[in-house]
């Protein structure tokens, strides 16, 4: 690894808490089994619990420091406050009720001091129901298999194309995150993707395909999203549209359709209904700013908008 101070860990693995100790225990677990052992944790409670006080004090490991909100914060804002935490180089905002891979902070690290350019390293999501084996968690990651973005475009790109990079992943540079804002009021739950493409304004990144980092599925009855309303959609689209050129290829032309025909129903779904519009004027709404088109969506083609056309819903 490249030199580094000696006062300040190599990595700030934050994680922040809200009520689900025995799941932080298991998450813990694989944090202190990485093979890079050069971070520091620091579990921010935002329950104001002192049961997370007492867990961390027993185990006797001063990298494991334990710090309580002031006030409730919520979970987006908690997410990214613990992304500023800590005084690692690098830095990551790690759910508690997730997984990591044995190797992953070692490989996210190296791409880290190895590139000064890129700013980020993430994993794509893996999904569990069925915790993953100790075999699985310590499988060695395939380099072949780490994208690089180089600009917003390449990243928006990959994200059409099904990449699904998971945010609880993302190892930061913090020199990539300092003065860089979430705007939670623009993209309200939406806004994860939209910080990233901020970060690649100036920096690079790279996602790692493999399995390295799992995702505890949250089931049909998450309502995290029942702050988004269809504006923050249409925003959401609207950025990632203005990350490619103004003039769109065929292909990106059907990247971009293919994918807004499927999300602008399935987010709007996950919407609160009080704060809905009705479909039709949402997705004409789409279409008339260019972020909708009929003509090259397979998710919501012709037949699919005459039928909303004459249903009103």
């Amino acid at each position: 690894m490249a030199d580094r101070q000696l006062s300040a860990p190599l990595v700030s693995v934050n994680i922040p808490c809200y009520r689900q100790l025995d799941r932080l225990r298991r998450c813990l677990q694989s944090v202190l089994a990485q093979t890079l052992q050069d971070f520091e944790v620091t579990l921010l409670d935002d329950g104001a619990s002192d049961e997370y006080r007492d867990y961390a004090a027993s185990l006797g490991d001063p990298r494991v420091r334990y710090q309580r909100n002031p006030i409730r914060l919520g979970a987006m804002q908690n997410m990214f406050a613990a992304i500023a935490a800590g005084r690692g180089r690098y830095t990551i905002a790690f759910h508690e009720d997730d997984l990591f891979g044995a190797s992953y902070l070692e490989t996210a690290c190296r791409l880290l001091d190895a590139d000064p350019s890129c700013g980020f390293v993430a994993a794509e999501m893996t999904a569990f129901d069925r915790e993953p084996t100790a075999v699985e968690l310590a499988r060695p990651i395939d380099p072949a298999t780490i994208d690089r973005y180089p600009d917003g475009a390449a990243f928006v790109r990959g994200l059409l194309s099904g990449v699904n990079p998971m945010f609880g992943s993302v190892v930061y540079r913090r020199a990539a995150v300092d003065g860089v804002v979430p705007q939670h009021e623009v993209y309200a739950t939406l806004v994860d993707r939209p910080f990233l493409l901020t970060i690649l304004e100036k920096w690079s990144g790279a996602v790692v395909r493999d399995r390295a980092v799992w995702y505890r599925a949250h089931g049909e009855d998450d309502a995290r999203h029942l702050a988004m309303t269809p504006e923050h959609i249409l925003r959401l689209l609207g950025r990632y549209r203005a990350a490619l050129p103004a003039t769109l290829t065929d292909e990106d032309r059907r990247l971009f359709y293919d994918f807004s025909g499927y999300w602008l129903f399935t987010l709007y779904r996950l919407a609160a209904p009080a704060g809905r519009s009705s479909l039709r004027r949402f997705v004409m709404r789409a279409w008339r700013d260019g972020l909708y088109n009929p003509r090259w969506s397979r998710g919501c083609g012709r037949k699919r908008l005459l039928a909303l056309m004459l249903t009103g819903r």
